[in-house]
């Protein structure tokens, strides 16, 4: 059972799996007891809206997936697994992906 899905991520019982991650149909799945933090923010020109995919300027750490409409998004959430590179989405609600992680990275 899937609790969310748009064109950019879907979360289901037990993870993320950000779509497109590095180009179009390639995916990354991210098992919520990997997850230590997660981050959501607002995009700016510096931050990530204006990239096709890739590393934000003003966001170096952040890797973005691939989004054609990011340019129209105004929020992404990055996600810590450990790494020097965060994985970030931009959903088309980021407020439901937010609230469903806030359940769920907590219960694994």
């Amino acid at each position: 059972m899937t609790h969310y899905e748009d064109t950019s991520i879907a979360l289901d019982e037990d993870g993320v799996t950000i779509k497109n991650y590095r180009k179009p149909g390639d995916t990354k799945r991210i098992a919520y007891q990997t997850i230590r933090s997660f981050e959501p923010f607002e995009m700016g020109f510096w931050s990530g809206r204006h990239r096709l995919v890739g590393i934000g300027f003003g966001r170096p750490r952040n890797w973005f997936q691939w989004d054609r409409d990011r340019k129209n998004k105004r929020t992404a959430i990055s996600i810590d697994v450990g790494k020097r590179i965060l994985p970030t989405a931009t959903p088309d609600d980021p407020d439901a992906v937010e609230a469903i992680l806030r359940e769920s990275v907590g219960k694994h």
